[in-house]
């Protein structure tokens, strides 16, 4: 149907809504409006996808439009869409000129938007397009993608140009992730991000009315003003389905018939297909992107894993699917491991015969590839007793990954009272060192993995030369509790001279792993740390806790050497959607993306990513990760927030136990202890950072010593420029190249090279930036035109908040003053310490008047 539609309800419209992510959509749609060699435009896209909202929100240009809405029950009325702008039942020798006066009756060219376009008869169409063609009106169509017949409304009008297209997909990631925050109205975590996405395919409709169903039903979190994901809520899953019965609808009978089959079984021989009849219709649905064939196995129909095919498992009548799963089991064929999970599962919802060994090797497997809750379903079929002991390890390592960490500690110690060789101790004993050697759990203790090992040494093991043996555990075990005992953190050092037999594998390799790569980040050995982890990825490719801790060392290491487009897709390659698995991984990648920004020069991403990791990395008890977090984000805060807030992040680090796993353990001390010295201007914070490059030079940490003659020279106003080329010289990496440069030119009193740094990192690096200036002006002190003459160019804004930081005022005591956020107070504070030089509130004032002496100069 019809209706007037104004430039106020437009305005209205646009004053009431936000629009995430569309500028360039908005304003080709914009043009068309006055585009003088076409007459509109064709708006394409799925349900949600905000077609009207930016058709509505483009109509500002001040003239009349009319508003046209097509639906079925007009859709075989001739001109039925017509009957709110004129009278259908009068002299039907007129009806077409009277609508033709209606749309055209304006002076100037009318508008007519036509939502819903796929829906109107033909006759409508035809009229409009006639319009349109001789340019007597402006068409907005906007039409449902891949519609129902198949004909894409006006698509001759597209083909001649005299309308253009513009097709609506996905919200670009960022602008998904805003427009989630802006909704809940907090930092998301990325679990939050990308289960929203999973469910919705950054969908704006579809977002909308989930987050409307999660705050009902208070399905995220709130933690310190960060929402994260639980990692339980098979709730939310179960709601997000019901947007899948809607694409249902649309398929064949047969087609349904065959999606079913192969979701149900994971994947479908082409034999067995063409036995079931559905040959035709499955190659239908590769057609249409909703099967797959793996090159592979080119006979192997397989499913495309999404809230479909949840859906499909779920609300498949239990008769079909025990018939189904009748057909399948006797097939004969060889499912590959996920389907022989998704089998296993599909048998005990059905209520088919599903052995127990079937039932735990599909638990186990459904564990390594990140299938958490699946694993946890099966795995609560079969009581813990008849387990063997290296299941229950397995087992132990899954409950503790979905953080049950008291659950999965006690499973763990059964595995280790009823161990049957050493290398399980050993693996037990890493998994009890990366969740309760600080709180001593009382489930499990040091003494009782010596029990264990001691009995194994004595009674013999029941898996001889298959890995080390009970003497080389007891050995380890000895080094580890002498680190319990010192109260200081695991290091490498626990390794030092401990060869493991070749057949030493699981949690006791990848500990091995993690703690090299660490210390060789730490050596400078960047080159060398990514080669190892690239190769253990390969080792622990079905170990999805291992590899999330693996994944997180990757990206650092990737990111370090500069190469971030790889640790970006290392960061947005998901393996799984399982709820569990995207809140475990949840705060080591937001880590990885706060690194990334602040590489990027993105310090309100990067500040809100550390937050979120933080909260996440907190919620979840992955402290390896947590260190590193807490040690970036105060020494981020440190320079552009508040003390207050750098102050409650300090507290929260030494909350942290000592003794325990944690990467990067030695930054995030760097980064504290300079980030305490720029709050307080207090010498013993710079005394204690000269003992720790004492420490790093003496023990050849060539990444650290790096660092600290990075901070000495941004914050402690030391040019060392001969220690700064000797230290560079000792490692590969991004601060290796900058401090490199940096003495080179300090040495050479190079003003261009100085100049040069400054434009290359002065979006990631301001402080280096105007340091780099700053000295530039000084070595070419009586030329004219150099660096320290230009015209520090602050913003009117800037210049009321510098004068207020001058006079003593908090952020927040400018915001109240102001009238705006503390957080538009913090990047307005952002950018005038970069304009300037500083690093601290206390040096605006000088730094001032410097700049008005050289402008009067």
């Amino acid at each position: 149907m019809a209706e007037e539609l104004t430039t106020s309800s437009g305005e209205s419209i646009q004053d009431g809504t936000t629009i995430f992510g569309r500028k360039g959509e908005l304003e080709l749609i914009r043009q068309s409006l006055r585009c003088s060699e076409c007459s509109g435009i064709l708006i394409e896209g799925e349900i949600g996808v905000g077609k009207t909202l930016l058709a509505r929100t483009a109509f500002e240009d001040g003239n009349d439009g009319i508003w046209i809405r097509g639906d079925r029950v007009h859709q075989n009325t001739e001109f039925g869409v017509f009957g709110l702008l004129i009278d259908l039942d009068g002299d039907p020798s007129t009806l077409l000129g009277r609508i033709v006066s209606r749309l055209t009756s304006t002076r100037s060219l009318q508008a007519v938007f036509v939502d819903d376009a796929h829906l109107l008869d033909s006759r409508s169409q035809e009229v409009l397009t006639d319009l349109a063609s001789v340019g007597s009106i402006r068409l907005i169509a906007m039409s449902l993608s891949n519609p129902e017949s198949g004909v894409m409304p006006f698509s001759t009008l597209v083909e001649d140009r005299v309308l253009q297209h513009l097709v609506l997909g996905p919200l670009p990631r960022e602008d998904y992730r805003s427009m989630i925050e802006h909704r809940l109205g907090h930092i998301v975590s990325r679990a939050v991000v990308d289960i929203v996405d999973f469910h919705s395919k950054r969908n704006p409709g579809k977002l909308i009315e989930l987050l409307e169903y999660t705050a009902r039903r208070s399905r995220f979190l709130l933690r310190r003003g960060v929402w994260i994901l639980d990692g339980h809520d098979t709730d939310y899953d179960a709601r997000a389905r019901d947007y899948a019965r809607i694409g249902l609808a649309d398929h064949s009978p047969q087609e349904t018939e065959a999606l079913e089959l192969v979701v149900l079984a994971g994947e479908v021989e082409l034999a067995t297909l063409l036995e079931a009849g559905l040959g035709e219709a499955a190659d239908a649905l590769v057609a249409a992107g909703e099967l797959k064939i793996d090159a592979q196995r080119p006979h192997i129909y397989e499913a495309v894993e999404n809230h479909t095919s949840d859906t499909i498992r779920y609300t498949t009548p239990t008769g079909r699917s025990r018939e189904w799963f009748d057909f399948i089991d006797s097939s004969g064929d060889a499912p590959a491991e996920w389907s022989q999970v998704v089998r296993a599962e599909w048998g005990l919802i059905c209520g088919a015969e599903v052995g127990e060994s079937r039932t735990i090797d599909a638990a186990l497997i459904a564990a390594r590839l990140g299938d958490w809750h699946r694993a946890m379903r099966l795995i609560a079929e079969i009581p813990t007793e008849k387990l063997s002991p290296h299941e229950l390890l397995s087992v132990a390592l899954l409950y503790c990954g979905c953080n049950k960490i008291p659950l999965g500690l006690d499973i763990l110690a059964h595995a280790v009272r009823t161990a049957c060789c050493a290398p399980l101790v050993v693996d037990a004993l890493v998994v009890w060192m990366n969740r309760s050697s600080a709180s001593m759990s009382p489930a499990l203790r040091l003494a009782d993995f010596r029990t264990a090992l001691n009995r194994l040494h004595e009674e013999g093991d029941g898996h001889p030369g298959r890995g080390v043996d009970a003497a080389f555990g007891l050995e380890f075990l000895d080094r580890v509790a002498a680190v319990v005992a010192e109260e200081r953190p695991i290091t490498v050092d626990v390794f030092d001279g401990l060869t493991p037999e070749s057949g030493a594998t699981g949690s006791f390799h990848l500990l091995d792993t993690m703690l090299h790569a660490t210390d060789m980040l730490d050596s400078g050995c960047a080159l060398e740390a990514l080669a190892l982890l690239e190769s253990a990825q390969a080792d622990f490719s079905n170990e999805s806790t291992g590899s999330l801790h693996l994944t997180m060392l990757q990206g650092r290491t990737l990111l370090q050497l500069g190469r971030i487009a790889e640790a970006r897709e290392l960061m947005t390659t998901l393996s799984t959607h399982d709820i569990a698995y995207l809140s475990a991984r949840s705060g080591p990648i937001d880590l990885l993306w706060a690194q990334t920004h602040l590489l990027e020069g993105n310090l309100p991403g990067a500040m809100k990513a550390l937050r979120a990791a933080i909260e996440s990395l907190t919620y979840w008890n992955l402290g390896t990760q947590l260190a590193i977090a807490l040690g970036e984000a105060e020494y981020a805060v440190s320079r552009v927030g508040t003390a207050a807030d750098a102050d409650e992040l300090h507290a929260r680090f030494d909350e942290l136990p000592v003794t325990a796993l944690y990467h990067e353990y030695r930054r995030a001390l760097v980064l504290r202890t300079t980030a305490r010295a720029i709050r307080t201007g207090e010498t013993r914070y710079e005394r204690e950072l000269r003992r720790m490059l004492d420490e790093a030079e003496a023990d050849g940490a060539a990444a650290i010593v790096v660092l600290i003659r990075l901070h000495l020279f941004l914050h402690f106003d030391e040019i060392a420029p001969e220690a700064m080329c000797e230290a560079a010289a000792h490692g590969t990496g991004r601060e290796f190249v900058i401090v490199g440069r940096l003495g080179a030119a300090l040495r050479d009193h190079d003003r261009a090279a100085l100049t040069s740094l400054a434009e290359e990192y002065g979006a990631s690096m301001p402080d280096l930036a105007g340091k780099c200036i700053a000295l530039a002006a000084r070595f070419g002190a009586g030329q004219s035109n150099g660096p320290g003459r230009q015209n520090i160019g602050l913003t009117a804004r800037e210049k009321q908040i510098s004068a207020l930081i001058v006079a003593g005022r908090s952020n927040a005591e400018i915001a109240l003053e102001l009238g705006v956020r503390v957080r538009t107070v913090e990047g307005h504070t952002y950018r005038l310490f970069r304009k300037l030089g500083v690093e601290r509130r206390d040096q605006v004032a000088e730094a001032m008047r410097d700049a008005e002496g050289r402008l009067r100069a």
